[in-house]
């Protein structure tokens, strides 16, 4: 009979497949979070009290340390007596940009080697971290860095900070000495302030040098400059007035374009007139308009002439016609000697436009020769007017900075020289305890998940089940001081224990499992050894005794068999004698001390136990204590690296795998399913056992005893702390 459910919920495993277990590792479950804390508190407890014990321990052995604080003014700019930008420190545009400088100066490595060389303070410096008093005290010091290490350590002790809201710096150092405290503080900020005043005095001697320098090389650059212009101007024989920088050329140039457009202009009108008079297309009117003399006599030959042509139309005569041809003749006449004139106006405009772009062209030769000499020499003209230009400003820069190399300003200011502290500054006790608690319960919450996350092994009955994908038959707890011998008797020697009643819980859901079958037999085994599969069986089949069944316990681990130890009886003759044909099935069967109880031991060991069990004496052999038992448990070997275990499987009707908490690992657990799935094993669930009900693992099975139980005697102290150290 099958009771195993992977088949049937075998799409757990498959998130795909099953939403509820996708959403499930999704989710953040705060919960479990909780619960490793509570599991592993005393992990916790114990690293955060080590960590105490050591921040105190530190704090008590360290030396006292004192603060002195020396408080200086820095502006942003000193007080200008000569306005010369360019000595500043650099263009630093925003404010905090320039007192980060500041603060970055004052911690610099050249500060500090003057301070040192200052105060002679080679063999007076000291570190007051632990760390650094380990190094001295190793002479771990390399005498070829001992320089760059007493400047390394002074700026180690010392603190520059800020002063809210204010332009006020504190700067502190720290020392073992309080009037040295005081002493190297002081010296710091003595030391700033003269390095700036130094570096201003610095700016403006390098100034001068490189001003005088400089007017120097303009003034012998403007003079060769001049000399160049008065040169080219005498070779070219260039005057020119000043204001007046246009030539003859040019100007005649300019007045032969405005001729020259004006002469367009008029040839354009005649053109344009000319052609309106020729063209005979054109009304009478329009082209006696292009006249200006003679278009009111042509405008009233016109008038004539239409009010003929009417006449004509009206009542035609031969007086009138020979008047219109008259007429006609007469205009005809008369615009033709317009177009000749016009005709002669056109070619004498055509003529002097030629002369003129004549006079353009030889007034633009000669002008681009003037223009050409006038370029050169205003070239050198504009060079000498720049030359003059840097030369009088370098030279007015020169006076100022002459000026200013004799004023002595300072942007830093001394306010409230370092004192010497009477109070240490550290190790503050109480502080210094709070930080150790902190840091200790962070270490100890690392701790403990990082052994959860590295413990692989089989601890709370909901992964369990999660594993194995099979029932949880029961919980047993962790009984310390107990032998094995007594917690095999637990169930019967105990009745009120939670030991026992775990097993009749056990008993029941076999019950339910196997209503169905009659005279059942159930295999324990487990997946390694070490597990409590023998206390298991033995328990399971006192309780059975227990509620009035015949029950028949064999111990099939024939290769390192252990029942007849806890029973207290002979290991031989038993099964593998049976097996191998040594002894007849009637003298089996061994009567334990406890009621309806009877034990078949493992007998003498055999060379090949697989072989044994495999074969038809085996299946005979249960056939016929079926007949006479109500109840047979098989107690085999353990499942992984044996044959053994997947056979007796095969001739039960459920199979219990016994987990012990905290050491049975989860692969190899689901390896030593796997094996019995393939040999289709009846399995009919898990029994997790020795769980640490305080731990946390076994939460949901609460820790309801009779009250007699209850009052139990108690283990000692000192017993608790070595099994809770070893639980670590």
């Amino acid at each position: 009979m099958q009771y195993d459910k992977h088949n049937t919920n075998q799409n757990r495993n498959n998130p795909a497949q099953n939403p509820n277990l996708m959403k499930a590792q999704d989710n953040l479950d705060l919960r479990e979070f909780g619960r490793t804390l509570a599991r592993r508190r005393r992990m916790i407890l114990l690293v955060t009290a080590v960590t105490i014990f050591l921040t105190l321990l530190i704090t008590l052995f360290s030396k006292p340390v004192y603060r002195a604080t020396a408080t200086v003014q820095i502006e942003r700019e000193a007080a200008k007596v000569v306005d010369i930008d360019f000595l500043g420190a650099g263009d630093i545009r925003d404010t905090r940009d320039f007192y980060q400088t500041q603060f970055e100066l004052i911690r610099s490595r050249a500060l500090a080697a003057k301070v040192i060389s200052s105060l002679n303070l080679g063999e007076k410096l000291s570190s007051t971290s632990i760390l650094g008093q380990i190094k001295e005290w190793l002479h771990l010091v390399d005498k070829e860095r001992e320089q760059a290490a007493l400047e390394e350590l002074l700026l180690d002790n010392l603190t520059v900070e800020p002063v809210k809201n204010s332009r006020l710096v504190a700067v502190s150092y720290t020392s073992s000495e309080p009037g040295q405290a005081a002493e190297i503080a002081n010296a710091v900020v003595r030391t700033f302030k003269d390095m700036n005043t130094e570096r201003r005095l610095s700016a403006t001697s390098e100034a001068k040098e490189y001003l005088d320098k400089s007017v120097q090389e303009t003034k012998a650059k403007l003079d060769e400059s001049e000399a160049r212009l008065n040169q080219y101007a005498r070779e070219h024989e260039i005057f020119q007035l000043e204001g007046e920088d246009s030539t003859t050329s040019a100007f005649a140039l300019k007045q032969l374009s405005e001729e020259l457009v004006k002469v367009q202009k008029q040839r354009i009108e005649q053109e344009s007139k000319l052609e309106i008079l020729a063209d005979k297309n054109r009304s009478l009117s329009d082209r006696a308009g292009v006249l200006e003399h003679d278009a009111a006599y042509l405008q009233e030959l016109g008038q004539r002439l239409d009010k003929l042509k009417v006449q004509q139309r009206e009542t035609p005569n031969n007086n009138i016609t020979t008047q219109i041809d008259k007429l006609e003749q007469d205009i005809g006449l008369e615009i033709t000697a317009r177009l000749d004139t016009m005709k002669t106006e056109l070619d004498a405009a055509k003529k002097k436009e030629a002369l003129i772009r004549e006079g353009m062209a030889r007034a633009k030769t000669e002008a681009m020769q003037e223009q050409d000499s006038a370029s050169a020499y205003n070239t050198l003209k504009r060079e000498v007017a720049t030359n003059q230009e840097l030369y009088q400003n370098l030279l007015q820069r020169l006076k100022e900075v002459n000026i200013a190399g004799g004023v002595n300003t300072n942007n830093i200011a001394i306010i409230d020289p370092a004192q010497a502290p009477l109070e240490k500054f550290k190790p503050n006790l109480p502080t210094n305890l709070l930080f150790g608690s902190l840091l200790g319960v962070l270490l100890g919450i690392a701790a403990a998940f990082m052994r959860e996350f590295l413990d692989d092994t089989v601890s709370d009955a909901g992964e369990l089940e999660r594993i194995t994908q099979l029932p949880l038959l029961g919980v047993l707890a962790e009984t310390p001081g107990v032998g094995s011998g007594q917690m095999a008797r637990m169930s019967v020697n105990k009745p009120r224990s939670p030991i026992a009643e775990a097993f009749r819980s056990l008993r029941t859901s076999l019950r339910f499992q196997l209503q169905d079958v009659e005279k059942p037999i159930s295999f324990v085994t487990s997946t390694n050894a070490s597990e409590g599969k023998s206390t298991t069986s033995v328990n399971l089949a006192g309780s059975y005794a227990s509620a009035g069944n015949k029950v028949l316990l064999i111990d099939a681990d024939l290769r390192n068999p252990s029942l007849h130890k806890l029973m207290g009886i002979k290991a031989a003759p038993g099964l593998a004698n049976y097996l191998s044909g040594a002894i007849d099935a009637r003298t089996l069967a061994q009567e334990t001390d406890i009621h309806n109880l009877y034990l078949i031991p493992a007998g003498g060991l055999p060379n090949d136990p697989t072989e044994l069990l495999s074969s038809p004496s085996m299946q005979a052999l249960l056939d016929a204590f079926r007949k006479e038992f109500d109840q047979i448990i098989l107690d085999g070997p353990p499942v992984l690296g044996l044959a053994d275990a997947p056979i007796l499987a095969s001739l039960s009707h459920a199979t219990i795998v016994t987990v012990r908490a905290g050491h049975t690992r989860k692969g190899m657990l689901e390896n030593a399913l796997t094996r019995l799935r393939r040999s289709h094993a009846p399995l009919a669930g898990v029994l997790l056992n020795r769980v640490d009900l305080d731990s946390g693992y076994g939460y949901e099975y609460g820790s309801y005893v009779y009250q007699a139980e209850s009052v139990e005697a108690k283990h000692s102290a000192f017993s608790k702390w070595i099994s809770a150290l070893k639980k670590l």
